[in-house]
């Protein structure tokens, strides 16, 4: 995974957009992730590629809460890589690992939607609800450090 990820270039891409911190969008990705999490947990056992798409998605919803909360949005085209760019400029090598986990579960994700004979085995599936608990949690904190005056309480 080698991108060109600083928000410089990726806003000279047209990729992201600046606007205005919406704080109440923020809480309500961020929230929805959490029930994302909940929903990958309960399909777990049931259905493996239903509940590493919902953690899949979970990852997905964060990290379009941290570009809002860094004051850009992403353009409608590439959504899910520019927000792996954008974390990966944002969040730096901390989570390093956690990224190139989510780029990988993208990449399997995509192949869930147009390849619809790829398996999704359980332990897929547990390893990504257990990635996307710990980059939710993490980015959460991170979010909510860097503008405390906005508690983000659901």
């Amino acid at each position: 995974m080698s991108y060109n990820n600083s928000k410089e270039h990726l806003l000279k891409e047209g990729v992201i957009k600046k606007c205005a911190v919406d704080h109440k969008a923020i809480r309500n990705l961020l929230k929805r992730a959490y029930v994302d999490l909940k929903t990958a947990e309960r399909n777990y056992g049931l259905d493996e590629e239903c509940a590493y798409t919902y953690a899949y998605n979970a990852l997905l919803r964060t990290g379009l809460a941290l570009i809002l909360s860094h004051g850009f949005r992403p353009d409608v085209k590439n959504k899910h890589l520019t927000v792996i760019k954008f974390a990966t400029d944002v969040l730096g090598n901390e989570f390093k690992q956690l990224i190139r986990a989510y780029d990988i579960m993208r990449k399997k994700r995509h192949k869930f939607i147009y390849e619809p004979a790829i398996p999704c085995s359980a332990q897929e599936a547990k390893n990504a609800m257990k990635i996307a608990q710990e980059f939710v949690d993490k980015v959460f904190q991170k979010i909510s450090a860097e503008d405390p005056q906005h508690k983000l309480k659901f």
